[in-house]
């Protein structure tokens, strides 16, 4: 604000103390505007300014005379979307109170320039105008986050901060206050560094004029974790001689600390952090060979493509505007005769035969897929014979030794000796090339780990000018961005470049996200297989061209599919994704407002589904949506059987339909869908909205909603709609955006979506383009919501009094009845066993199981058979036939490697990352289900406590062998040993919540289950794990065997006891074969 603007705000309120006299005196100096004149003034300027803010959401500069009349009081602009928060402020009194106290200059630039909220109690606001706050808060985490060496978390001990900063509320001192040895030298250990580290000036001004962090400093002592003194040779800072700008690698975040989509103007996004290894994942292609649009592939080995690959990786690529070439310093000029060296030996390099040398297919793989039409079903022999041919091509992946071995040997060829600098170097990248490989489907490699402990000193090309003298600390710096651009580039861009051209890397359903690696050759085979069989199970229709070319232009939004395949042990699993629009052309509301994408398209219709699914419950009939549905209804029937004296006999049937997606009929499903919208008179309001608030550890969480309602409970301003959330407990603490809304929302215009939806489902088949004219496809987040909707209305029709003193629930496909009533049990198996088809309802009878003897008419030998009392298995449950408790099914684990199935990013701080994950997966794996003890007794809650804790030791070795930067147990043993402590009082707190009205434990370890008990139950899982590897966990074994010692002194023995039978090994048989 200007200084005549100050001046003119105090004269005023000084002048309104002072009496009337004064305020007519002002009033005659200030010129005041209605507010709907200055309110549509201010929307002009932002729409003609281009500027984003709150005020002007919903507005738009009219495009000739098909825009329509222009908004009063403006010249040019059209409101396309409704924005209650702008037609609130014109109306409002308050606001033209400030007007007539401030004038139309102050009020102009708080509109225009500020960001204004409004206080809506007890303690939420929502945005008035102004760029909306979720820009400002990207901007502010995008803000690099170290400088001059140091963190922004301060120089504070690393014990003192894990002391007050990761205490749970009510938790005991843990671990470290009960015998634990102390360190004072070992909590801040680093790993060895190769050369002193320099402290020096912080960065220098970039290529385009803006300071680049300093990467590879140390950071001092910090709080985040186990040895957080990062490497010294890491930077990425350079000189604007230089030019250090972004080069061509494919990994996806970008600069120090600054998200992808925010950059300065004029500026040039910053160089990547990591390489990810979704950069190379799911590549077709029938070729074993370098695309040939490649760099290296594309630039000859002269002087002339040594200058163009030199250009490339430091300077980043060539600019497409017209204008001279870019100078290039003298250091880099200097190594074109090696980067010429470099191109000669790709063009040497014989990329076929060292696949052939280090990924041979250990049989012949000749059978192709010929021979069988899609529409013809192959006989009995034929479809073994095809099923044997399939497990065999499964087989022929490449191990990830066998894929580093080509990866070592393509670098050996390619890389000249001069350009590692020393084997040292070359180890040191190799290294990292294994890991990179071995990383599971969300893993990532940061940059910091790409140039630790490479030493700068052994690269002369890097030198500014031959000879050896003393470096200066700066011009070390500009030496160590400069390697450390050339590693990014081998890895993100040559090493990802081989993967995606001689391998399809992908995930499987049987090891979680541990990725394994076809040859191309193999992969097509496979996939040849796979596409016929999903012909004969899927009704598609082939589309010509013509055809397709018609859909297009009846339905320009219409989504895309793609097929893809996931290796199961014995077959390939389709997986639909949604792809992009068919010739859609996006609308001016669809750029504003982002709604152009598929996935967001179906959300609007989503939440109109779900809006009436909560106005009317039994449209999805025993459908449960996740854990929390199943432990709301499975507890409320425990209770009310318990009730019942005697405890009759119960009858448990569990029953899986095959091919749910694909079967449903595009009629019944449509019919349905039409009776749950409301009727075309009623329309829907959509109101769009962000909610900002802040998360643990100092960061700013902003999630993006969609609210459904009718004219009937419309809150049609945003401070009715923001005090009703909070009267509702959805929102607390927190500022709302709004973003747009919609008052029209006709249940025509949704159902014309849902009919492009599923009778219209285009999914793409390799070059050919096929139309879905059976079920809907699996891709999208709407489609568990049709399949429920579609279920619920069969059981309604079918089995309306099934539920008679029992219960039934349904996850997606999977049927559970439990009840009291054998013929009921019969006669709901045997419905299903005919099959429904008027709903695609046919259930696979080898996945049916039961608990009481059936005849031949009900499956017979087909279903698997079960005592009449046993532990029940449904949907990752374990459920007592006789008293209803329920335990959690390990059985998934079983061959399976908890580091492949653990997403684990160390990222910068490692140590504050690792806590973060293993506590929010702790989280998750204690429900309520497992805890209550008004569903289970003490013993099933102490051993599915142990269980939990046991699996979260597991998960704890998983984390620990992922730490990057040598960070190891043993140079700091306080930080695990007080994650294990952690570990503990978390679970204990988690537990007595779940348990609220009942006394768990009393002060000295008094009660049926006290913290102590808890304890000892964690130091007893993570011993069981750790001692198993020793040499790791060496330093603290010991205390944690102390520390048992002293619980069990402490506890009764009427506690330990039941402790110890929780303990049982006979109850843990599923961890011993979980390869970790």
């Amino acid at each position: 604000m200007d200084r005549s603007l100050e001046d003119r705000l105090r004269s005023s309120v000084r002048e309104q103390k002072e009496g009337t006299s004064h305020t007519s005196r002002v009033s005659r100096k200030v010129d005041v505007s209605c507010l709907k004149e200055l309110v549509a003034r201010v929307v002009q300027r932002l729409c003609e300014r281009g500027a984003r803010n709150v005020l002007a959401f919903g507005f738009a500069l009219l495009r000739g005379a098909r825009g329509g009349p222009p908004v009063a009081f403006t010249t040019s602009v059209c409101s396309y979307l409704p924005n209650t928060v702008t037609e609130t402020l014109r109306g409002s009194r308050a606001w033209g109170l400030l007007l007539r106290r401030l004038g139309d200059d102050v009020l102009v630039h708080l509109l225009a320039r500020c960001s204004l909220y409004l206080l809506v109690p007890p303690s939420c606001a929502y945005q008035v105008c102004g760029p909306p706050l979720y820009d400002l808060c990207r901007r502010v985490e995008a803000r690099p986050r170290t400088q001059l060496g140091r963190t922004s978390e301060g120089r504070g001990s690393t014990h003192q901060a894990w002391s007050s900063s990761h205490r749970q509320a009510g938790e005991s001192p843990g671990l470290l206050g009960q015998g634990a040895r102390r360190r004072p030298a070992s909590t801040h250990l680093s790993p060895p560094s190769a050369k002193r580290t320099r402290h020096g000036p912080s960065g220098e001004q970039g290529a385009r004029g803006h300071a680049l962090p300093h990467a590879g400093r140390a950071q001092g002592r910090s709080d985040h974790g186990p040895s957080t003194v990062m490497p010294a040779r890491t930077t990425m800072e350079a000189t604007s001689s230089e030019g250090l700008q972004s080069g061509s690698c494919h990994s996806a975040p970008v600069g120090f600390g600054q998200k992808a989509g925010f950059q300065p103007k004029g500026r040039s996004p910053g160089p990547p952090v990591w390489v990810e290894t979704k950069a190379f994942l799911y590549c077709l292609g029938s070729r074993e060979c370098l695309r040939p649009s490649f760099l290296l592939s594309t630039l000859p080995p002269s002087l002339v493509g040594a200058r163009r690959l030199v250009e490339t990786i430091f300077l980043g690529p060539v600019p497409r505007r017209p204008g001279p070439p870019r100078r290039l310093s003298p250091r880099l000029w200097r190594m074109r005769p090696l980067f010429q060296e470099l191109l000669g030996n790709h063009r040497r390099c014989p990329y076929a035969e060292l696949l052939r040398t280090h990924c041979p297919l250990r049989a012949p793989v000749t059978e192709t897929a010929r021979g069988r039409g899609p529409s013809r079903p192959a006989g009995p022999p034929e479809e073994e014979a095809g099923a044997q041919h399939l497990v065999g091509l499964l087989r022929h992946h490449s191990t990830p030794w066998q894929v580093y071995a080509f990866l070592r040997a393509c670098l050996r060829r390619l890389v000249p000796a001069r350009l590692w600098g020393s084997r040292h170097n070359q180890r040191r990248f190799l290294k990292n090339t294994k890991r990179l490989v071995s990383l599971g489907r969300h893993g990532k490699l940061s940059l910091r780990e790409l140039t630790w402990k490479m030493r700068v000193q052994d690269c002369t090309w890097l030198c500014q000018s031959p000879g050896h003298r003393c470096v200066p600390a700066a011009e070390h710096r500009r030496r160590e961005a400069l390697l450390a651009r050339l590693l990014l580039w081998l890895m993100g861009t040559y090493v990802a470049e081989l993967l995606r051209s001689f391998f399809y890397v992908t995930e499987t359903t049987f090891q979680r996200n541990r990725l394994f690696f076809y040859r191309k050759s193999v992969w097509c085979q496979l996939q040849s297989v796979g596409v016929r069989q999903h012909l004969q199970r899927v009704w598609l229709r082939e589309l010509s061209g013509t055809e397709l070319r018609r859909l297009q232009e009846a339905r320009p939004s219409l989504p895309t599919w793609r097929l893809r395949f996931i290796p199961k042990p014995r077959g390939l699993r389709p997986i639909v994704s949604m792809g992009h629009m068919l010739g859609a052309r996006t609308s001016r509301r669809e750029k504003v407002t982002g709604l152009s994408c598929p996935h967001r398209r179906s959300l609007t219709p989503m939440r109109v589904l779900n809006y009436e699914r909560a106005r009317c419950p039994g449209l999805l009939g025993a459908s449960v949506l996740g854990m929390d549905d199943i432990y709301r209804a499975w507890r409320a029937f425990a209770l009310r059987l318990r009730a019942r004296d005697p405890v009759p006999p119960l009858y448990f049937v569990k029953v899986d339909v095959a091919g749910a997606y694909d079967s449903i009929p595009h009629d019944r499903l449509l019919e349905v869908i039409t009776r749950v919208l409301q009727p075309p008179e009623n329309p829907y309001c959509i109101r769009c909205y962000a909610v900002v608030q802040r998360a643990a550890h100092g960061h700013i969480r902003t999630s993006f909603k969609r609210h459904v309602s009718t004219l009937v409970d419309l809150q049609p301003y945003m401070q009715q709609f923001v005090a009703h959330l909070q009267e509702a407990g959805a929102l607390r603490d927190a500022v709302v955006v709004e973003q747009s809304s919609s008052l029209n929302e006709t249940s025509s215009r949704l159902l014309d979506f849902f009919v492009s939806f599923v009778r219209c489902c285009i999914i793409q088949i390799g070059a050919r383009s096929y139309v879905q004219c059976g079920g809907i496809p699996q891709g999208s987040a709407l489609s568990p919501l049709l399949c429920s909707l579609c279920y619920g209305d069969m059981e309604r029709r079918l089995f309306p009094g099934i539920q008679q003193d029992g219960v039934l629930l349904r996850l997606l496909d999977d049927f559970l009845l439990v009840t009291p009533h054998l013929a009921h049990a019969k006669a709901f198996l045997g419905a299903l066993v005919r099959g429904v088809p008027e709903y695609g309802c046919l259930i696979n009878l080898g996945k049916t199981v039961v608990n009481f003897p059936v005849d031949d008419s009900l499956g017979g030998s087909a279903v698997r058979q079960l005592p009449a009392h046993c532990r029940f298995p449904w949907c990752g449950l374990l459920l007592d036939t006789r008293s209803l408790e329920v335990l959690h099914d390990y059985s998934s684990y079983a061959r399976t490697s908890i580091k492949a199935s653990l997403t684990f990013s160390p990222g910068f701080q490692a140590g504050r990352a690792l806590r973060r994950k293993l506590f929010g997966v702790l989280r998750l794996k204690c429900h309520g289900i497992f805890l209550d003890l008004q569903v289970n007794s003490l013993q099933t809650v102490c051993v599915n406590v142990y269980k939990v804790l046991l699996l979260q030791a597991y998960r704890f070795h998983a984390c620990v062998l992922q730490l990057p930067f040598d960070q190891q147990v043993h140079k700091n043993p306080p930080f695990f040993l007080r994650v294990i402590s952690d570990t503990a009082s978390l679970c204990y707190s988690i537990l007595r919540a779940r348990s609220a009205g009942v006394t768990l434990g009393t002060r000295g370890a008094g009660g049926p289950f006290p913290f102590e008990a808890a304890e000892w139950l964690c130091v007893h899982a993570f011993l069981h794990k750790l001692a198993r590897h020793p040499c790791t966990y060496s330093t603290l074994l010991g205390t944690l065997r102390a520390v048992q010692a002293r619980l069990c002194l402490k506890l009764p023995a009427a506690t330990m006891a039941a402790l110890e039978a929780a303990t049982d090994p006979a109850l843990t048989t599923d961890f011993r074969t979980i390869l970790d």
